[in-house]
């Protein structure tokens, strides 16, 4: 992910090196999200995406290949950044939040208990695996 941002004007080494710290920076900020921050995040999609995502941005403003020292580049990337967090991050919030008022995003509790394909679906995705029933899952 943090390479692909500038997969046409890195080298590999520089897309090497990118990758690199971006594979220590996502295990440590899922880590770090879901132990002091307390976000349901269990793919890592915030860490993979956003984490590795920005520093992908920022790195191909100093590791990318452009002309000179006038190309500006780094300017352009942090400026994209920066817009990134000041006003695409509140606004799509503010938007979901505005949205989960009226049509609640997050399952049912029975719904995460049961699976979605029984809840949702009346039948199971994958007859042919061994399933659970919701009983032995329930706190006694």
């Amino acid at each position: 992910m943090a390479s692909s941002a500038g997969a046409a004007f890195m080298p590999p080494a520089a897309a090497i090196i990118t990758g690199l710290v971006a594979g220590v920076l996502v295990p440590l900020s899922v880590e770090w999200l879901e132990l002091h921050l307390g976000l349901d995040d269990p793919g890592g999609a915030i860490s993979v995406h956003a984490v590795a995502g920005i520093w992908g941005i920022l790195s191909l403003g100093f590791l990318g290949n452009f002309p000179a020292a006038e190309s500006g580049q780094w300017l352009a990337q942090t400026i994209g950044v920066a817009t990134l967090l000041g006003f695409v991050l509140p606004l799509t919030y503010g938007l979901n939040w505005l949205l989960n008022r009226f049509y609640p995003q997050r399952v049912a509790v029975d719904g995460e208990r049961q699976g979605l394909d029984l809840y949702e679906l009346g039948a199971g995705a994958y007859p042919d695996f061994m399933t659970h029933s919701g009983d032995e899952f329930m706190q006694r």
